[in-house]
């Protein structure tokens, strides 16, 4: 196969030479239309000239024999256009021409002569009369003038409708465009992706709000030119004819009372002090010929984070668990290993408090130090139960961006544009990064270290063959190396802590146990280490040839990856203490007794269940490579009606390693004997650079062995080429009068998922990763309860000689991770849109806009456990005997562990979406602006994943029980027959539809509001007319801009370890406010809790909702002991309680709606002027102007929702000036 490059020689030379058509999106704009007389007719070759009144430049043409005429590759600014033609009078406009906008002007000449002049009236809004597309344009007035929580300008991008940011997410970064999955919107600065290729939104940083002159989104319906179905245009600022410049500063300070009290326990803000400051300039190099523009912005932010969680009391680093207990009150007793008798039966500890002298103290000294003690008003609570602890840490964040661009007009025919821009990040944060230190440790758990930077080349070339004939051509590049650790990378924290460290690692370890309520999830844990250099080199180029009625456009796009990745490395380890250890053994079961032992008591005896460090391979050099042609024929069938037709194919070339360093699984090669791991092309494992012989040496003594793609007929690269992306596109667009147009149509798109998951979870696929382990209740045959039935020895403990440590000899005989792509259902991800839109002129200034948009998207990634471990209660329905403790016993292949995110990735999910849109926007005249547009989405998904959640993480039984960032949602994996309960035997499309299920990032319901509005008051107003000067200066010229939204709630399910038997959904007047766990709360579903223990309401009520009787209530765990456990007789007639949770839970996913919220942000701002060139504007920006707090997501099992916190910020104020000449 021909190489890339020699491809694009042998395309570029044909470009250049023969001017095959080709195209790009570049978010430049087009002016088109007709020529016409009184009665309609066309009027061929009229003369049409085209005026850039911001730069001088002027484009002439010849209106072709249809009257059309056409100019493209137009920069964003002011235009007037003039028709002149024999016998009849010159005909002109003015008008604007915005991000990425056709314009369409039919120009009406009237009899008369070329020296008269009639000067046509423009439209401040003009409405689209061609495409199907629907839009929304942010123009540098819209910019500046509303109040920005930040200046990033994706956070304006939610002012659209359609986009979506996720839950507990500001703006739009990682966009969820009508309901679609994140990496579905194309985010273009100047034509080049801006796109973060490793999570999917915009990269990590963005370029400075001055260098943006205006954007553009279209949310569906975009014709063939786009290769994704949403596609964000950001255009950048150009110089001009005139000098133009500013300087600006906006301060956020919060120690000098610019923010309101947070509803917080202790009503203390978080400290903010905030420097955002910079300034541009632009101008003409030669008049009318070349022009620059240059910007530098810069953040200097010093904050903090508020935290709250459950800590452990004095009395319980001191071995007092006399406070054990759950929120249903059953006491968790503590049982003492060294009593452990030779049946396996254990005594309590007296009291359920520890001695001193069985207390460990190396691994109590090194976790208590790293672990807070109570704080707050609530540091009294029961941390069993309640949060009884609460801070603010600090946060660092600086960034630096700069952009440099250069215009040259050589002539009317030939255009150059080049830009720069570099953009530079640096964050750190002391705590509350998954685990909360001691304030002043900064170097510990918790914390998190981030630097990214962006660099962006963009250059444009536009030439005329002839006025009918127009080629652009664009070459790009953009890098973004971004890298992510934690304040403890130089602390060797394993010596500290008494755990092993095998390769002499620095950095903090991850240590978790089982105490979930407790710290972060139970563990101490930090930010990964990771690293991703995203580099892309881009060509695109355009053509445009008008023929009669028809504007042909076509295209080819080249984009060349390298992406070098290296991702979440564990090797100062990732350890785990559970409750075995303090545990009772239930030898009916074969496990342990429910409510007893703690991993937290565990740790403080020194006993762990699993300890592991992990070799990795370091950086993974991938590559790929794009290309993209296209056919486009725009056809003006009659003045009124236009259609298109077009054509796009899309083709990725499978992933590939630099080094081969890539494995892949021969599904059909799976078997109770079988380890096999297929490697690319002709590879074999010692032709692999980089790996140890001893890593292949440990893999080969477990049993692994490698076979070559090409050995076995298996694609080469381990997936195979997908060559049917052919993505057709219609639109009609039926102009019934200049005041309003109908238009609709369909579009077929293709994109290939973010390499987050892909990457994030292949990490482990052996031989390229190792996980040296050791699996305390995988000792000496114990079938999975070694801690459980024996004494602990001195080998069991940590921090002593002879210590447990992990083994470098071998691989654990245990199931393995892996990642596997399955070659028979491999494609890219697809989209399908339709719309229909209504949009009417209703004045001069204002619009009216009735969409519809659905959308069904398939082939998208979705993981599938295969060769899953038979559930414990299948297992012993089937054979009648007691089921193996370790899962691996109980699957097909012993060992493989293809489940969850490290199961089976296939392209087979698919989506829904249905959305309703009505909008109304005016463009600012006579002192007011303002859009407003409702909202109706119902998006469904078998895989809500964002951008860089794991794949299938959320397991079988996936379902949104709150929050996410970065677009994050619930990713679940396809469970196989024999994971659900009475194993049946579904088809494969009966078990995807189990996951299908409501986003839970995409509000059904959204109201938004935005505008500037002049104040009526001072000279020449309506109010105070005839103020002098002094008064007028004070008074007058004030203007308020506004943010507004409104949503209905996020869908959200139940805690999958408890189970529905009723409706637990509460209207509005069952929703009750209580004190309970030390803490006001609101009950928003009837959830699973102790209602005696509630205080401050109405008990009768409460306990109507929330029986006392748990096996009443609506949700609560099965089995006769509310342990999730049935009793199941055996066929030698014995009864055992089998564990019910490794089985797909009958609950449904996501079928009820969180807490709605609302949010009001404003500005109040004033232009002073000292010259006729020279502005001073000062302005107050309020966010959250109203301080209204909004609710918690509740508790996913006792519906409860934490009414002492808030997930929004308080009232902030923020002052600025800028100063612009």
């Amino acid at each position: 196969m021909p190489s890339f490059l020699s491809l694009f020689r042998k395309f570029l030379f044909a470009v250049i030479c023969l001017a095959l058509p080709t195209a790009a999106q570049t978010g430049l704009g087009i002016v088109t239309g007709v020529v016409q007389d009184a009665s309609q007719s066309a009027i061929p070759k009229a003369a049409v000239e085209l005026t850039n009144t911001a730069t001088g430049a002027v484009k002439r043409v010849t209106a072709n024999g249809a009257g059309i005429f056409y100019f493209g590759s137009l920069p964003v600014g002011p235009y007037r256009l003039a028709v002149e033609a024999p016998g009849f009078n010159r005909w002109e406009r003015a008008f604007q021409v915005e991000a990425g906008q056709t314009v369409t002007l039919d120009a009406q000449v009237s009899v008369g002569n070329v020296e008269s002049k009639v000067e046509v009236s423009a439209a401040a809004t003009e409405i689209a009369t061609e495409g199907s597309q629907l839009s929304d344009v942010k123009t540098a007035k819209v910019i500046h003038d509303l109040p920005l929580n930040g200046r990033q300008i994706s956070n304006l991008f939610t002012l659209t409708p359609g986009v979506e940011g996720g839950q507990n997410t500001q703006g739009g970064g990682n966009p969820r465009t009508n309901g679609m999955m994140v990496g579905a919107t194309e985010i273009l600065l100047d034509g080049m992706s801006y796109v973060d290729r490793f999570g999917g939104g915009i990269s990590r940083v963005q370029p400075g709000l001055d260098t943006i002159q205006e954007y553009r989104i279209e949310t569906a319906g975009s014709g063939a030119a786009f290769d994704r179905p949403a596609t964000i245009e950001l255009v950048t600022r150009s110089g001009t004819n005139q000098f133009h410049g500013g300087l600006f500063e906006t301060l956020r300070d919060n120690y000098g009372g610019l923010v309101a009290r947070a509803v917080q326990d202790g009503n203390t803000p978080a400290k903010l002090i905030r420097n955002e400051f910079g300034g541009f300039v632009g101008g003409p190099i030669i008049k009318n010929k070349a022009f620059f523009f240059f910007d530098q912005e810069l953040l200097r932010q010093r904050s903090q984070v508020f935290a709250q969680t459950a800590v452990p009391t004095d009395a319980m680093w001191n071995g007092d668990f006399s406070n054990a207990v759950d929120t249903s009150g059953n006491k968790i007793v503590i049982y003492n290993p060294f009593s452990t008798d030779a049946n396996g039966n254990r005594t309590p500890f007296p009291g359920n408090i520890i001695p001193q002298n069985l207390l460990n103290q190396q691994v109590l000294k090194g976790f208590r130090g790293v672990s807070p003690a109570p704080q707050g008003p609530n540091a009294g609570a029961n941390p069993w139960i309640g949060l009884n602890f609460q801070t603010h840490y600090p946060q660092t964040t600086d960034s630096n961006s700069i952009t440099g661009r250069f215009d040259e007009i050589f002539s009317s025919k030939d255009n150059l544009s080049v830009r720069y821009t570099q953009s530079k990040y640096n964050y750190l944060q002391a705590g509350g990064q998954y685990g909360y230190p001691p304030l002043g440790i900064s170097n510990a758990t918790g914390t998190s270290s981030k630097t990214a930077n962006v660099y962006n080349i963009t250059t444009h070339f536009t030439h005329a063959f002839t006025p009918a004939f127009l080629n652009d051509l664009q070459l790009a590049v953009h890098r973004s190396a971004n890298g992510q650790g934690t304040g403890a990378d130089a602390v060797n924290w394993d010596s500290k802590l008494g755990l092993p460290n095998p390769f002499g690692a620095t950095g903090w370890p991850t240590v978790y146990t089982d105490a979930y309520n407790m710290f972060y999830y139970g563990g101490w844990d930090s930010d990964n280490h990771k690293a991703q250099n995203l580099t892309q080199y881009e060509i695109d180029d355009n053509v445009t040839l008008v023929k009669g009625r028809h504007t042909l456009r076509f295209g080819f796009k080249g984009r060349l990856e390298r992406n070098n990745v290296v991702e979440l490395q564990q090797a100062q380890g990732s350890h785990y203490f559970d409750s075995a250890w303090t545990g009772l053994y239930d030898p009916s079961a074969q496990q342990i007794t429910p409510f007893t032992g703690s991993g937290l008591a565990s740790l403080e005896l020194g006993l762990p269940a699993y300890l592991s460090n992990q070799y990795n391979r370091g950086f993974f050099y991938f590559k790929q490579k794009e290309i993209g042609i296209f056919a486009d024929d725009s056809w003006k069938v009659t003045p009124k009606l236009t259609v298109s037709l077009g054509l796009r194919w899309e083709f990725w070339t499978p992933y590939r390693e630099k080094y081969n360093r890539m494995v892949n699984l021969d599904l059909k090669s799976l078997g109770p004997t079988s380890m096999q791991v297929v490697l690319p092309d002709n590879t074999t494992l010692n032709g692999i650079p980089g790996l140890p012989k001893e890593v292949i040496g440990s893999w080969a003594a477990r049993g692994l062995t490698a076979v070559s793609a090409n050995s076995i007929g298996f694609p080469s690269a381990l997936t195979p080429n997908v060559w049917s992306d052919i993505a057709p596109h219609l639109a009609l667009a039926y102009r019934f009068s200049d005041k309003w147009v109908v238009r609709g149509g369909y579009g077929t798109y293709y994109w290939p998922m973010p390499l987050s998951q892909v990457l994030q979870s292949m990490r482990v696929n052996p031989p390229l990763n190792l996980r040296y382990d050791n699996s305390v209740n995988d000792a000496q045959g114990s079938n999975g309860v070694y801690a459980l039935t024996v004494v602990p020895t001195k080998a069991d403990t940590l921090g002593s000689s002879g210590a447990a440590t992990v083994s470098a000899g071998g691989v654990s005989s245990s199931a393995q991770s892996f990642l596997a792509l399955d070659v028979n259902k491999w494609s890219d991800n697809r989209m399908q849109e339709w719309t229909f839109t209504i949009e009417r002129t209703l004045m001069r200034n204002m619009v009216l806009k009735l969409s519809y948009t659905g959308n069904h998207g398939s082939n998208l990634q979705q993981n599938w456990d295969v060769n899953a471990p038979t559930s414990k209660y299948n297992y012993q329905a089937q054979t009648g005997t007691v089921a193996p403790v370790f899962p691996y016993d109980r699957q097909l292949d012993p060992n493989w562990r293809l489940t969850g995110a490290n199961g089976i990735l296939r392209h087979n999910g698919y989506s829904n979406s249905n959305s309703l849109q009505a909008a109304i926007e005016r463009r600012f005249s006579g002192g007011l602006s303002f859009q407003v547009f409702y909202a109706y989405t119902h998006a469904m998904t078998t895989n809500d994943s964002g951008g860089f959640s794991f794949g299938g993480s959320g397991g079988i039984n996936a379902s949104s029980t709150g929050g996410g960032s970065q677009g994050g949602g619930t990713s679940g994996a396809v469970p196989a027959n024999n994971e659900i309960l009475g194993n049946p035997n579904l088809s494969d499309s009966q078990r995807l539809r189990l996951l299908y299920t409501n986003s839970s990032q995409v509000p059904p319901q959204r109201l938004t509001w935005n505008g500037v509005y002049e104040l009526p008051f001072g000279k020449g107003k309506k109010y105070m007319s005839t103020s002098g000067r002094a008064l007028d200066a004070l008074v007058g010229g004030w203007q308020l801009g506004f943010i507004g939204t409104w949503e209905g709630g996020f869908w959200m399910g139940v805690n999958s370890g408890d189970y529905l038997f009723g409706n637990p959904t509460l209207s509005s007047d069952q929703r009750l406010n209580l004190k309970i766990f030390g803490q006001n709360q609101k009950l928003w579903f009837a959830g699973d809790f102790d209602p005696t223990q509630a205080s401050n309401v109405n008990a009768a009520a409460l306990q109507k909702i929330v029986p006392i009787n748990r096996g009443s209530r609506a949700l609560h765990p099965l089995g006769p002991k509310f342990d999730n456990r049935l009793p199941q007789t055996l066929a030698n007639g014995s009864v055992v309680q089998t564990p019910t949770t490794d089985n797909v839970s009958w609950n449904a996913r996501n079928f009820m709606l969180g807490p709605p919220g609302w949010n009001q942000d404003a500005s109040v701002f004033k232009y002073f002027t000292f010259t006729e060139r020279i502005k001073l504007r000062m302005s107050g920006d309020f966010f959250n102007v109203f301080n209204h707090p909004l609710l918690n997501n509740p508790d996913a099992r006792t519906g409860l929702i934490n009414l002492s916190s808030q997930p929004n910020n308080p009232r902030i104020i923020q002052v600025g000036a800028r100063l612009e000449f």
